[in-house]
This record gives C-alpha cells, structure tokens and sequence, in this order.
C-alpha cells in the first residue's frame, strides 16, 4: 500500500525516525548529506550502494557523437548519471563544455536539471511529469529535429520510439552501464534480520537489484514478502518498479530530491509514532 504525503502531526517528536535504520542505496558518491540528515532526525543511517555507475564497455560510439555534438539540435538527458558521464568523456576527449551548452538541452525532471545546471547551464525543456513518457510525449520542436540521446544500460526504448514517431532523428549512445552494488547482499541480510525499517531508492535499477536479491531469500529461507520494509522512492517511475516488484509499503516523494524522500519516510514513521493511518 501507498501511505498519503501527510504532515508530521503537531506535537510529535522532533527526532520522528528515533530508533528507526535507514538504508540508502545510491552509490556512495551521490550519498551528500543523508548520513547527518537522518541522524538529526534520530535514525540510524547507513549507506549500501544497491548499484554501481560504470563506464561502457567502448567508448568508441559515445565519442564519435561528442566530436560531432554541434550537428545536433537536442541533447536529452534522463538521469543525473547520464549528465555527469556524458560531461566527464566530453572534457576527457577535448571536446569543450560550450559545444554541449550551445545545443538545445532536454531534462526528464528535477533531480536531471540541477545537474545540467551545474555542468552546463539551466534546461531549455522539461517536461509536466517527471516521466521518459512524458518527456518524449511533450517536447517540443522536435519534428525533423536531430536530438542526441546519452543514457544508461538498462534504459528501454520507450523515448527514443516516441521521438522518431513524432519526426525526430534520434541517435542513442550508452555513457554508462548500472550493476548491483557492493551493498546488495548486505541489505538482503538486514532484512532476513529484521533489522532494516526503510529503503530509500532513487533508481528502478537499484530496486529491482535489491527485489532479486530478496526474492531469492524468500526461496530459500521463507521470508514474506509482507516483512520486507517500507521502500521509499524517487518520483513515480522508481515508485511503480517497487511496486511491481512485490514491496508491500511504498512512499513516494515527487519532488525528486533526496532530503524530500528523507522528510517524506520521518513524516511516514511519525505518523505511525502518533497512531495514524
């Protein structure tokens, strides 16, 4: 079930994940501040890479595409990594940041723009929903457009096919591959253990690592489905995988940054703390 983004009751505890061990599974790179955030609000963090952000296996396409960014009209983004990779390989080949800042840039969301802020210079577009149907369904002149399409191993076809439905010339190039993080197995044991309460995701990827993972301790050792802890997601796509994937309680925080999802699972456990539903 999904438990409604409710207000920390007034009156309630000023440390609402007292007693409470919060897993983040993002890489250790992109941990910033979780540690001191979840401590303040008296959890016990504790950080267990569920994925691991590493180069292709070529670079050989992504580089040819860099060389000649200039012929592009787009560049379209849809995830954080895919920014910083890209950005990384295009300094690490000569190729200058203006050439990339003087395209047209796409995000799918928030977390995706403050990144190409960062890096580039603010998004032209980004769309209603932070979704890859949604950034696909609305971007705007993309008719006979060439647009540049940087992203990750594990990405499916859903934007690219409506692109070119909708005219454009797109060209996909892999700047990145996801695998299972070295924090994996230790989160399969602290949920065997029961000493895990919530989950934080930002990536399908990372839940469904952790859901196999799981899964095959429910094979072997019996553990339900109904003891795995709260998964709290990234926005509505992470969201929907957790969900698919047989998580029982999902919190969903749709402003896409980490501390949003931090204050979201304290407002989740101070409910509780209160007696609410």
């Amino acid at each position: 079930m999904t438990r409604p983004d409710v207000l920390l009751p007034e009156g309630a505890q000023d440390q609402p994940l007292r007693g409470r061990r919060i897993v983040l599974t993002r890489p250790l790179t992109q941990s910033g501040d979780f540690e001191e955030r979840v401590s303040a609000l008296g959890g016990e963090p504790v950080l267990a890479p569920a994925i691991e952000i590493v180069a292709p296996e070529s670079w050989t396409i992504p580089d040819a595409a860099l060389r000649r960014v200039g012929t592009y009209d787009w560049l379209v983004f849809t995830s954080a990594n895919a920014v910083r990779m890209l950005v990384d390989r295009a300094d690490a080949i000569g190729v200058a940041r203006g050439q990339l800042r003087s395209r047209r840039l796409a995000v799918v969301g928030p977390a995706t723009a403050s990144v190409v802020r960062s890096t580039l210079r603010p998004p032209d577009f980004a769309p209603t929903v932070s979704t890859s149907e949604a950034l696909g369904e609305e971007s705007v002149d993309v008719d006979n457009a060439r647009i540049l399409l940087p992203r990750g191993s594990l990405a499916d076809d859903t934007l690219p096919a409506t692109l070119r439905a909708r005219g454009a010339f797109v060209d996909e190039i892999v700047v990145y591959r996801t695998v299972p993080g070295p924090g994996v197995p230790d989160i399969a044991a602290g949920v065997r253990e029961s000493a895990v309460d919530a989950l934080l995701f930002a990536s399908a990827s990372a839940v469904r690592f952790v859901a196999d993972a799981l899964a095959a301790d429910t094979a072997t050792t019996g553990l339900r489905r109904q003891r795995w802890p709260v998964a709290a997601c990234l926005g509505p796509v992470t969201a929907s995988a957790a969900r698919a994937c047989g998580f029982q309680s999902v919190i969903v925080a749709d402003d896409t940054t980490q501390n949003d999802l931090i204050d979201a699972v304290a407002r989740w456990f101070g409910t509780e703390t209160e007696g609410g539903n």
